[in-house]
Parts: C-alpha cells; sequence; structure tokens
C-alpha cells in the first residue's frame, strides 16, 4: 500500500476534495525543477519529465507521452498507480475528461496554483464547470504526504560578460520596451530574466539560471530574487541595467498594485495561475509570448561565433571519449552506461569554458536506448560489452554556448552488424541528412519540415515518438523555443540566426534505440528568399554499418565531406593516437 497517496486522500476527504491534480513543474514551468518540487514523483515514483497525476479516492493515474511509456510501465509496475498514455498535446483534454466522466456535479478539484500555468489552468475550469465542477487553485496538500520534501537550495549570481553575450542588459532591456507594446512586461520563464540581464546561476540542474521574477515597464523594471542573493557587483550591474531588486514573493502584490487601466503583457501558456490572477483586475492583460521568447532564440553574431568554439571543444571531449571507448571495448575492460557517461563528463571538463553537463547523459545500451529519455541509475545501471548497440545523448554548458549531441555505435567486435540495426540505423542517418540539407523558403516553421525526417522511415513502416529538433539556449535552457521541428503545429518560422537540432531515431523495444544528432544554424540560402542548414555539430558519423545501397549520391556525398570537415577541424587539438582513430573513422566511403 502507497502510504503517501492514503495521506493525500485523507487530507482530500478534511478539505472535501473530490480529486487533486500535481503538475511536474515549479513556478517558473522549468524543464528541470528544483528537487524540492520532485512532487509527482515523491508521490507516484515515476520520475518522467512530462507528467500529471491526478488523485481521486479510488483512482490514481499519470498522464505522459510517447517518451516515458516503456520507462514509466517499468517504474509503475506492482503499484496502485495506472500509466495513462496521451498523444500530441491531448495531455489536458485527456486527464480533463477523465475527471469529467468519473466526477459528480458539485464535486471540487484542487490544484497549487503556483504549479499550473494558467491556460492549463483556464482549460480544466472551463471543461470541468460546464459538468458543474469547480476547480480551486489554493489547493496545497503536498505536505500532508511529502514530510520529508527537500528545503530549496541556492547558487552565486555571476555576470556573463558581454563578451560572451554580445549584447549588453541595458541594450536588452531597451530592445525589448521597443517590441513589447504594453506598458508592463511580466517575466517568469528564468532562462528570459537570465537572458534579458546577463545573468547566470547554477539553481537548476543543467541549466545556469537562477529563481526570479521580472517585471519591466515603460521606465522601470524590477527583478524579484530571494533575500541575500545581490551582492555588490551584481547589484552595481543591476543598476547600470536600470534595474530595481525586491524579494521573490512580492512579486504578487507587486502585480495588484500596477496602474488602474495599465496594459500588461503576459504568457498565460508559461505563466502560472497566480501570476495572471494576482494582476490588478482593472489592468488590460494581454496574453502573448514574451518578446524575450523570438529575441533570444535568434543569436548576435557573438553568440554565434562563440557557439562554433564551444561545438570544437565539445567536439574534440566526444571524440576522445569515442577513442577510449572502443579502446576499452577491445581490451575487454569493464564498462557500464554510469562509468562511460562518468568518462564523457571528465572529457568535458578538460574543455576551456566547461560548466557542468546540459542534461542528464543519456547513456544506454541495447534495449535501454529503447526509451528515449532513459538516464541510468545505480538500479538500472548495466555493464556495456562487445555485443550490442550503444547510445550516447549528452551535452555541455559552456561560457561560449550550450550543446547538444547523439551518436549511435555497434560494439561488435568482428565489425560485423545485423541486418536489421544497419537497415534502421542507415535509415535514422538518411532522415537526419534530409533535414540538413534542406533549403527552404523564407516563412517555413518547423512542422513543415518535420516529414523530410521520417519520409525514409515510412517507407519501412516505422516512426519515432518525439520531436525532431529543438531550440539550443546560450548558455541557457538546452532545449529552447518558441522554435522547433516536429510534426505538431508550430506557427514559428525558422529564421537566420536560429539554432536548432536535427535528431531523427528508432527505437525498437527490448532490442536498441538509434539517434543521430547535430546542432545546426539557419542560415540564408544561395538563392534569394530561401534559407537552409548549417550544420555546427563537430563529431564524425559513424559509417560502418551503413547500407551503402540504399544511400543516394547526395547522402553519400553529405557523410564523406561531413567527417572530412570533422577530420580537418578537430585533430589538430588532439594526440596522435586520437588522430589515427579519428582519420579511420572518417574514411571516404566509395561510391
Amino acid at each position: 500500500m502507497n502510504q503517501k497517496l492514503s495521506n493525500l486522500r485523507a487530507a482530500m476527504s478534511k478539505q472535501g476534495i473530490a480529486a487533486y491534480i500535481i503538475f511536474n513543474t515549479d513556478p517558473h514551468n522549468d524543464e528541470y525543477i528544483p528537487r524540492e518540487y520532485h512532487i509527482a514523483a515523491a508521490l507516484t515514483g515515476f520520475t518522467g519529465e512530462n507528467a500529471t497525476v491526478v488523485v481521486t479516492q479510488d483512482f490514481a493515474g499519470v498522464w505522459t507521452d510517447g517518451r516515458f511509456y516503456i520507462s514509466g510501465e517499468m517504474e509503475l509496475k506492482g503499484t496502485e498507480v495506472t500509466l495513462m498514455k496521451t498523444e500530441g498535446n491531448a495531455k489536458e483534454q485527456s486527464f480533463a475528461n477523465y475527471l469529467a466522466e468519473h466526477l459528480q456535479k458539485g464535486d471540487r478539484v484542487g490544484v497549487d496554483g503556483q504549479l499550473v500555468t494558467d491556460k492549463t489552468y483556464q482549460k480544466i475550469k472551463s471543461l470541468l464547470s460546464a459538468k458543474g465542477i469547480t476547480v480551486d487553485n489554493s489547493v496545497d496538500l503536498t505536505a500532508t504526504f511529502w514530510t520529508d520534501r527537500p528545503e530549496p537550495s541556492f547558487s552565486e549570481i555571476y555576470i556573463l560578460d558581454d563578451q560572451y553575450a554580445g549584447l549588453s542588459a541595458s541594450a536588452k532591456i531597451a530592445n525589448l520596451r521597443k517590441e513589447n507594446g504594453s506598458a508592463y512586461q511580466v517575466i517568469t520563464r528564468l532562462d528570459e530574466v537570465a537572458w534579458l540581464l546577463n545573468l547566470r546561476a547554477a539553481d537548476i540542474d543543467f541549466c545556469p539560471l537562477f529563481r526570479a521574477f521580472m517585471v519591466v515597464g515603460e521606465k522601470d523594471a524590477v527583478l524579484f530574487v530571494h533575500d541575500g542573493r545581490i551582492n555588490s557587483n551584481i547589484k552595481a550591474h543591476l543598476d547600470k541595467s536600470g534595474v530595481a531588486v525586491q524579494k521573490y514573493d512580492d512579486v504578487y502584490n507587486y502585480l495588484r498594485q500596477l496602474p488602474d487601466n495599465a496594459t500588461v503583457r503576459i504568457d498565460h501558456k508559461s505563466a502560472n495561475s497566480f501570476i495572471v490572477s494576482n494582476v490588478n483586475p482593472k489592468c488590460k492583460i494581454t496574453d502573448a509570448p514574451s518578446p524575450v521568447q523570438q529575441a533570444k532564440a535568434i543569436k548576435n553574431e557573438t553568440e554565434l561565433r562563440n557557439i562554433r568554439q564551444a561545438l570544437i571543444t565539445d567536439g574534440v571531449a566526444m571524440e576522445r571519449f569515442f577513442y577510449k571507448l572502443e579502446q576499452k571495448l577491445a581490451n575487454n575492460e569493464p564498462l557500464t552506461e554510469m562509468s562511460l557517461a562518468k568518462m564523457l563528463l571528465e572529457e568535458r571538463k578538460k574543455g576551456k569554458g566547461f560548466i557542468s553537463e546540459s542534461f542528464g547523459c543519456i547513456s544506454a545500451f541495447n534495449g535501454h536506448a529503447a526509451m528515449p529519455h532513459y538516464a541510468p541509475t545505480d538500479e538500472s545501471d548495466i555493464p556495456v560489452d562487445g555485443n550490442g548497440v550503444y547510445l550516447v545523448d549528452s551535452g555541455g554548458q559552456y561560457y561560449e554556448g550550450t550543446t547538444d549531441i547523439t551518436r549511435t555505435i555497434a560494439t561488435t567486435k568482428d565489425g560485423r552488424f545485423s541486418d536489421k540495426f544497419a537497415l534502421d540505423y542507415t535509415l535514422v542517418l538518411q532522415g537526419h541528412i534530409e533535414l540538413a540539407t534542406a533549403i527552404f523558403p523564407e516563412g517555413t516553421t518547423g512542422s513543415q519540415l518535420d516529414l523530410l525526417a521520417r519520409i525514409n522511415l515510412w517507407k519501412y513502416g516505422k516512426d519515432f515518438q518525439h520531436g525532431t529538433g529543438h531550440g539550443v539556449g546560450y548558455c541557457l535552457n538546452c532545449h529552447e523555443g518558441p522554435h522547433r521541428i516536429s510534426s505538431v503545429h508550430n506557427t514559428v518560422a525558422l529564421v537566420p540566426g536560429m539554432i536548432v537540432t536535427d535528431e531523427p531515431g528508432i527505437y525498437i523495444e527490448n532490442e536498441y534505440g538509434i539517434r543521430t544528432e547535430n546542432i545546426v544554424q539557419v542560415v540564408k540560402s544561395e538563392y534569394k528568399g530561401f534559407n537552409k542548414f548549417d550544420v555546427l555539430t563537430l563529431c564524425h558519423i559513424d559509417t560502418r554499418p551503413i547500407v551503402r545501397e540504399i544511400l543516394t549520391e547526395a547522402q553519400l556525398k553529405f557523410v564523406n565531406e561531413y567527417n572530412e570537415r570533422v577530420f580537418q577541424t578537430l585533430s589538430p587539438y588532439l594526440d596522435e593516437d586520437e588522430k589515427a582513430y579519428l582519420r579511420e573513422r572518417t574514411q571516404k566511403i566509395n561510391a
């Protein structure tokens, strides 16, 4: 029996709550949330990033997407919590529909308003109110079942110098005021606050961010941050940028006191429902994406120049890692998923400007690689030997930028691969190349390009259940919007200066997973009115499993030219043994 569930249900009964909803997020809707907000995991044991928990007196379920079906079934097996599968954007509708079908008129649903976006809250409220069910966003029952909840921890805030940022904080704020179109812009996303102020920290795992809200008015700007975090150096930086400082929790009172009739712009898709509901009701609220999103997505020349250097540094670490991996396999040295993740981290740490990993390393062997977001733990860690498929998806945070790369290798000692693996490997590579070499009209969105990465897979009745590409922050979140490459509809055009990943895959449950990922930059093409991609990531593509016969001449040319560029760019940083290894792995494939 889950005692935590029992405690929660007792508290629900006491407060007259028929159903309680837990969203796997924090007050800023971060991707990687602080440990004290891992509420869904604490209650259910489900650790997937995408999770919404619904608890009634006779049911407990976790709604998630295809990335976490396999791992979710493993984690929830034998528990009284049901895995609820959803596709695309259907999650909100699915759990709300469940409540509408199973609750009675007059029932009350509880949710913590700081842990649900206003957009989601309003959707749930609207759907359930039609059934006579009320939703209360002032209910926080976490303490009733999570008695050992961790205390929040804070890191030191530091300045990202202009040599890395490329534009001063005062200039960014001035540009925001020009683009805003409202008297006040409320900023709730941590990466937007950090980017706008050229400040970084380490409050969030893998992301150099600090917890804060910000409100930018026509003449003033206020940063809301916890006490004791602004030293004299940061204070001088903020003063120079025209930014005042108030306590973190004072943001709600500040919003209540905004002038009557003032226009206030808030992104309801990311702002929590408390933020929106606390704005002076006499203000005119505009629900629109923050202009900071688009501004930081289009990298300036300094950022783009630095990112290229970061990807050289990262590529060197990757090549050294693969050299050591193959040497150890050849020598029958014991390796595990976790030991390899640690080995790669040690190589990255040697790189200039390294700060941290940009996300938890996906170091996965055989069946584990079939789980797109698998991360090894002490309990799941398995040996990596000379008879299987190894996938590593990893990245680094550097002062020069953020990286994200995936490579897949077969670890067979005799150099032979199953026909099935070789075909799947080649199909994934074909999708990767078709997207990387695309030329597309100005105004094209990522959802229009997504099929390029899938069409070769479809010919064989195969597909993958995740997006094909995401934006990448600059020394910020590895996963960044507003643009993306996905089958899910997106209206944001891919414009020069944006960077995005290219990462199709194939996942065969209990056997293997294959993914090939590079970061690419949107640039102008040689044709007027058309754009294309420039591949930024530098790490060899393993040619050994390729089924040569199904590659087109253009695809073959891409692989050969890419691998040669990798060798020419990275070899000067390698020792003689590493260089010889890379030369072997980048040998030209003959037509």
